[in-house]
């Protein structure tokens, strides 16, 4: 499941009603601790989360984020704590009870993590995660008669092609429990929002997202259109529903020619909201950039050709290809330092080069630096979705840091890819990886 990339997640502080208000200190050095977080830095965002802790007590997104580092960390007790004190601190600050019951669940303290599960699910009936998490805890209580429906409720909600692997399972629990995989969900199905029915609830980091927004901004106004585009990228990832990420990455991706991948940012903006006068707006510019692709001809996407083909300087271009190729060869050489310094700057040059980010991620897992590969190979598998390389790569992130029903299932789905960038070496590997992990 994607929880755990969930999990790390903390919520700003904005969006805890009823919380102590923290100060102005106190929110900078959270968001440093988000962005430190995001990006794997666990020692800097804890330091960050402190900060933010010394100055206000009490701050429930920083007792949040903190406990969230030191879970990753192996500090599984202090993570609960504080996970706990989120909780009580703000007993509606959904990402705490969430976490807590993913953290009490896998120290095998069932009865805890039940009851946040269930808080969870009240503050968040639309969300499938949650419901699994109570699933699992209710069945290892022995609790049939509240699993069944918890599970039945999972599978209702569950509509993400990559998280079939646990519709399986939980399919197989209830079978265990005779009882019927698809029967009515304990809160209604529709409570997820129509338009974008999951990807909204796989991640959740509103604070990060405009503080990415604002970046963005400002490289717009200063004409730096392809970090601008990485920016609002960024926002999108941090929270998966943000209209204004969206639609702001489309403008980017316009002005930098990507007029396939502009349209189909506004396209899912458009999707995601109600708001007449965005619909039009982005009506208009899905318009204009469909004109200029006929008047063009094709665009290099709808061409097939790959990220970083678009209409950029050709001297940058070069640039980025040289910094890649560089990089590569110093993984090669097990120069992995180096590398990464060489991929970052391809990365900065042109943002939607995806086998950079492929590049860097495995630069990442020679530093044993597991989570900035896995953020690597993720970033690749957005910009291009129908690649095969990112899934292995993410498959040994995920395997080697502990998450091994994931990589299972990424290890699965590269042997099955018939990817052009597949290689049937890595498949036969995978295959066996994947039978280890059964």
């Amino acid at each position: 499941m994607v929880v755990l990339r969930r999990f790390v997640i903390a919520l700003s502080a904005a969006m805890l009603l009823g919380a102590a208000e923290p100060s102005a200190a106190a929110r900078d050095a959270f968001l440093r601790g988000e962005s430190a977080l995001a990006r794997g830095r666990w020692d800097d965002a804890a330091t960050a989360y402190r900060e933010a802790l010394a100055d206000t007590p009490g701050y429930p997104a920083a007792l949040n984020g903190l406990g969230s580092v030191l879970f990753r960390k192996g500090q599984v007790q202090e993570a609960l704590t504080l996970f706990r004190d989120a909780a009580k601190a703000d007993p509606g600050f959904k990402m705490a009870w969430f976490n807590l019951g993913y953290a009490a669940r896998k120290t095998g303290d069932a009865a805890t993590a039940a009851q946040a599960y269930e808080r969870y699910t009240e503050l968040e009936p639309g969300d499938a995660d949650g419901f699994y998490g109570l699933g699992e805890s209710y069945r290892q209580l022995g609790q049939k008669d509240k699993a069944i429906p918890a599970y039945q409720a999972y599978i209702a909600r569950e509509q993400r092609r990559g998280e079939q692997v646990w519709v399986r399972k939980a399919t197989e629990h209830l079978k265990a429990m005779g009882a019927e995989p698809l029967a009515v969900a304990t809160a209604p199905a529709a409570a997820t929002p129509s338009a974008a029915p999951v990807a909204e609830s796989v991640t959740s980091n509103p604070a990060l997202a405009a503080s990415r927004i604002r970046d963005g901004d400002a490289l717009m106004k200063e004409r730096r259109y392809r970090e601008a585009a990485f920016a609002f990228l960024d926002a999108s990832h941090a929270d998966a529903g943000h209209v204004e990420a969206l639609f702001k990455l489309g403008n980017a991706l316009a002005v930098l020619g990507y007029y396939g991948q502009a349209v189909a940012q506004w396209e899912r903006a458009t999707a995601l909201t109600k708001d007449a006068a965005i619909q039009q707006s982005a009506k208009e510019n899905i318009d204009r950039a469909r004109a200029k692709m006929a008047q063009a001809g094709v665009s290099p996407q709808a061409a097939g050709q790959a990220p970083g083909s678009g209409p950029v300087a050709d001297t940058t271009r070069a640039l980025a290809r040289r910094a890649y190729e560089q990089g590569v060869q110093r993984i090669a050489s097990k120069d992995f330092s180096g590398a990464l310094t060489s991929l970052t700057q391809s990365i900065q040059l042109e943002p939607m080069l995806a086998v950079a980010f492929v590049a860097r991620g495995s630069a990442n897992i020679g530093l044993r630096r597991y989570a900035e590969a896995a953020a690597d190979y993720q970033y690749a598998l957005e910009l291009e979705p129908g690649s095969a390389s990112p899934l292995y790569g993410l498959a040994e992130s995920f395997r080697a840091m502990g998450r091994m029903l994931e990589a299972r299932d990424l290890y699965e789905r590269y042997a099955a890819s018939s990817s052009a960038d597949v290689r049937p070496q890595l498949q036969e590997e995978s295959r066996q990886k994947a039978a280890r992990l059964r």
